[in-house]
């Protein structure tokens, strides 16, 4: 396991910078939305989304493929461990059903109310047509995607085939993505904190689902509020 493990911290570590170097300057270039921010996210999501095939390749062959069973998104459901330090314990742990709609939702607040005083409040609004909505959709949605292939799957596949704890994944997750964030929206220590806990979350789901659903949805929901939020101070 720790051969596999290793060339997953390389292969993340290699991709970490690209994540800043080409948010500016994607390779693949767009000019043909209303906005530059519109453009710029395109070409970058794009760009991203070829790297992340690379990845899910990579992680195939460390697993015999094995790996490809993490990328479900029929799996919505499963046994939730206990995590007494957040208040999950044997007797009020809900299953992964309904657990995940619920975080989805109090995570979405967090995320807004911090966005909020971070974004919003500087007044600096532009217009929002409806097209432009759904195309920040689509965007979240690429973008979740390739987030949660390289810091979750990656971290979580290489853990299930090797039949290790999953806090190794868990813990590797929350602490890569947490500091990742620093420099990002939400920023600062509220961004390092919530984007920890959320690796740490959609990488504990992912285990306990064998699916990438609720990981890919919690991420997709937060994404769609902090792209608008871009959108509409950066556009």
């Amino acid at each position: 396991m720790k051969k596999n493990l290793v060339i997953t911290l390389i292969v993340v570590g290699l991709l970490i910078p690209a994540f800043f170097i080409f948010r500016g300057n994607p390779s693949i270039k767009i000019d043909f939305f209303d906005t530059n921010y519109l453009n710029l996210t395109a070409g970058y999501e794009l760009t991203m989304l070829l790297l992340s095939f690379a990845v899910i390749l990579i992680t195939g062959l460390q697993t015999r493929f094995q790996s490809l069973k993490l990328l479900s998104i029929s799996k919505i459901d499963g046994e939730v461990r206990p995590e007494p330090w957040i208040g999950i314990t044997e007797k009020n742990k809900d299953r992964w059903k309904k657990l995940g709609l619920s975080m989805t939702i109090i995570v979405s607040i967090v995320t807004g109310v911090v966005l909020y005083f971070q974004v919003y409040s500087k007044g600096l609004i532009q217009p929002f047509t409806v097209g432009n909505f759904l195309l920040v959709v689509l965007l979240a949605l690429v973008n979740s995607f390739v987030e949660e292939v390289v810091f979750r799957h990656t971290f979580a596949s290489i853990v299930e085939y090797h039949e290790t704890s999953p806090y190794v994944s868990q813990g590797l997750s929350a602490l890569i993505f947490g500091i990742g964030h620093y420099f990002g929206s939400p920023g600062g220590i509220p961004g390092v904190l919530m984007a920890g806990y959320l690796g740490w979350f959609a990488s504990k789901s992912i285990h306990e689902t064998k699916g990438f659903f609720w990981a890919w949805m919690i991420h997709f929901v937060q994404d769609i509020i902090i792209m608008t939020g871009a959108y509409l101070t950066l556009s």
